[in-house]
């Protein structure tokens, strides 16, 4: 901003108010009165004047009419003697002079009527008085008597240069007289305006300035005062709010840099031997809040902290880093471990939270200090690659950083970024695994599996890819072209004269919550010709988790109106897989594996599956059994009265060239045992 210059203070500008008014109400006041005394002389003048030329109009007034030119001039010459007269001129009735005498002649035109402004006599010095001749009731001509006023101007202008005089000794008196008014007013102007470069240029909000001079000047200070109080207020407020989270009071990841930078620093110099970052992640935290609402959501972070306060000791340094993260700086590599430790077990019995008995869990990802890093950015990274893996791991896990966590990190990118290209890129295939009647052996049916060929990495496995896509989303482009693949192949299985047989798809959570998607359900059938019957979705559990159930049962319901089989996939693996039986349109359920692992060695879990079984077939569901890999399983699974078993025993799942060829031998291989 440019430095304004050459302005006034206050100071002058009081004196320049107070000169300006005193010099201004004298000379107005002075001019006032002493035109108006000039006006009158002028009048008193013009009468006297007057009354002259009258007199001097009526002894003329015979010659006139007589034409004696000589007699008029005898009687101009007593003009000279009156005071104040310097010419007089007599006109005939026709105009013409007959006579003049004094200093000059003035002519008809140049003479001033009564009417003649005060300026215009002032201008000229001269005032010219006209008067008629009268003769015998009519005008025989006229006489012009011109008096010199000069005196009476001069007079004028020697009062008036008197007054401006005055009015600027008046002036220089009054600034002199204001110097003290202009040092009551200026004084708290000027401290209040150096109060404010000083907040200004050491922004100390902090500051006050004591009230002083006039109430206007008082109040003003105050209202500064309150200004930057306010100001101080907010910049704490904000400052609250750049270095501490909100909910739980804790400092931020702003917080956390700051105090991570400086214990780096100390571990040069003479600090801690090392430091462990520790990094808490609340396991599942996502679908609680969904399913329990977000005051829960909050009330199971407020739990979180209380559980890590307990097990804090006063050189350790707690943040909150995340929606549902929490980082913690220890400067012991043996205490972080039994903090760690203290926090599973704080959390070992289930919490009660806003009225709900909750099981919570936290993946912790470590990482050690100077071992890893001694860079704050790397070292926030390597916390959030071992939580990660802590997070893959499973539920309550510990993991501490290791390099290949950053070269599983680039590949996993690296993945989802070649994703994206799959599709167009042609490098995904589809297989198909049998699902199998368990009374006669005959197929009923395939699950389509997506498989992807990598030109550079080769094949990588759906454990590997499918929940890279699952988190950047490209899952539900995956999923519907496995759909139109898996429509099309089982029209084709129809149309080369294969019994009709049932393509299962698997349907994810993105997919199946997506805009459209029913449409496009209708599009796969509609394009490839298959049967809406031949097609059944499999959907799991994590479609419903923490969602509400209407708008889904919907689709459902709209998907079985199409004539399309639902079933509900990976039954028994979450909370609430009875609820969904009995509230959702399905027409089957599928029984994860790990019901069916080593079945015929554990007596309890055998007769849990065969109720699993029983009840699916009470609720008129068909049951498919999947995961079966020795015979003992099949076996049972068929005393089970299982409609259908998937597994190993059955067949791999082989691309549809290999499955359409290998599907006789698999049926008669397994119909010897039925």
């Amino acid at each position: 901003m440019k430095k304004r210059v050459g302005r006034p203070g206050i100071g002058g500008q009081i004196a320049t108010l107070v000169a300006s008014a005193v010099t201004v109400a004298v000379l107005a006041v002075a001019g006032i009165l002493s035109t108006y005394q000039l006006v009158d002389s002028v009048l008193l003048k013009r009468s006297s004047v007057e009354g002259t030329a009258y007199v001097f109009a009526a002894a003329v007034a015979d010659h006139i009419e007589k034409g004696e030119i000589p007699a008029i001039q005898t009687a101009l010459r007593a003009i000279a003697r009156v005071p104040g007269v310097v010419s007089g001129t007599v006109y005939n009735s026709d105009g013409r002079m007959l006579s003049t005498l004094g200093q000059r002649a003035i002519l008809e035109s140049d003479v001033v009527s009564a009417e003649t402004s005060f300026w215009g006599l002032l201008t000229h010095g001269t005032m010219p008085i006209a008067v008629n001749i009268i003769k015998g009731g009519s005008v025989a001509g006229k006489l012009v008597l011109v008096a010199d006023i000069s005196d009476l101007r001069s007079t004028f202008l020697r009062t008036m240069t008197a007054v401006v005089l005055a009015s600027l000794a008046a002036a220089a008196v009054g600034v002199m007289s204001s110097i003290p008014l202009q040092r009551r007013i200026a004084s708290p102007i000027h401290s209040l305006t150096a109060f404010m470069r000083q907040v200004r240029d050491t922004k100390n909000y902090k500051m006050t300035l004591e009230p002083q001079g006039s109430r206007e000047t008082g109040l003003l200070m105050e209202g500064f005062n309150s200004l930057v109080s306010d100001i101080d207020a907010r910049d704490q407020s904000l400052r609250t709010l750049a270095y501490n989270d909100p909910l739980t009071g804790l400092p931020n990841l702003a917080s956390l840099q700051v105090e991570l930078t400086e214990r780096i620093r100390m571990l040069g110099a003479g600090g801690s031997r090392d430091i462990a970052c520790i990094q808490f992640s609340v396991d599942g935290f996502r679908a609680l809040s969904h399913a329990f609402g977000q005051k829960t959501g909050d009330a199971i972070l407020l739990g979180i902290v209380n559980v890590l306060r307990n097990e804090l000791a006063p050189a350790d340094f707690l943040a909150r880093t995340s929606n549902n993260g929490f980082a913690l700086l220890v400067n012991d590599r043996g205490r972080a471990e039994a903090t760690i430790a203290g926090v599973h077990a704080a959390l070992f019995q289930p919490s009660a939270i806003d009225g709900s008995e909750l099981h919570l869990s936290l993946a912790v990802g470590v990482t050690l200090l100077p071992q890893d890093t001694r860079d704050v950015g790397e070292a926030l990274r390597f916390m959030g690659l071992a939580v990660n893996e802590a997070m893959s791991a499973g539920t309550g896990r510990t993991c501490y950083f290791t390099r290949p966590m950053i070269e599983n990190a680039k590949r996993e990118a690296e993945l989802a970024q070649a994703l994206r290209h799959a599709i167009a890129g042609n490098e995904f295939s589809v297989h198909y695994q049998p699902q199998m009647v368990a009374a006669t052996g005959a197929i009923a049916g395939y699950e389509a599996l997506v498989r992807w060929h990598h030109p550079v990495h080769g094949s990588i496995p759906p454990a590997v890819f499918i929940p890279i896509a699952e988190r950047t989303g490209s899952i539900a482009a995956i999923g519907e072209w496995v759909m139109m693949q898996a429509c099309r192949q089982a029209r084709k299985w129809v149309t080369e004269g294969q019994p009709p047989r049932t393509v299962s798809v698997n349907v994810s959570a993105a997919q199946m919550l997506q805009s459209g998607f029913v449409r496009k359900v209708r599009d796969a059938i509609s394009s490839s010709g298959l049967p809406a019957g031949l097609l059944c979705l499999e959907i799991t559990e994590s479609v419903f988790l923490g969602r509400v159930l209407a708008p889904i049962r919907s689709a459902l319901t709209e998907l079985r109106a199409i004539g399309v089989t639902l079933a509900l996939d990976d039954f028994g693996t979450g909370y609430s897989s009875l609820a969904y039986l009995s509230e959702l349109p399905f027409d089957k359920v599928k029984i994860d594996r790990s019901f069916v692992s080593r079945i015929h060695e554990s007596p309890k879990q055998a007769e849990l599956l065969r109720s699993i079984i029983a009840m699916a077939h009470g609720l008129g569901m068909e049951v498919i059994v999947e995961g079966a890999e020795t015979y003992a399983e099949f076996n049972l699974l068929r005393q089970f009265k299982a409609d259908q078993i998937q597994g190993y025993i059955v067949s791999r799942p082989l691309p549809a060239e290999e499955i359409s060829a290998a599907g006789p031998a698999i049926e008669a291989a397994h119909a010897r045992r039925a």
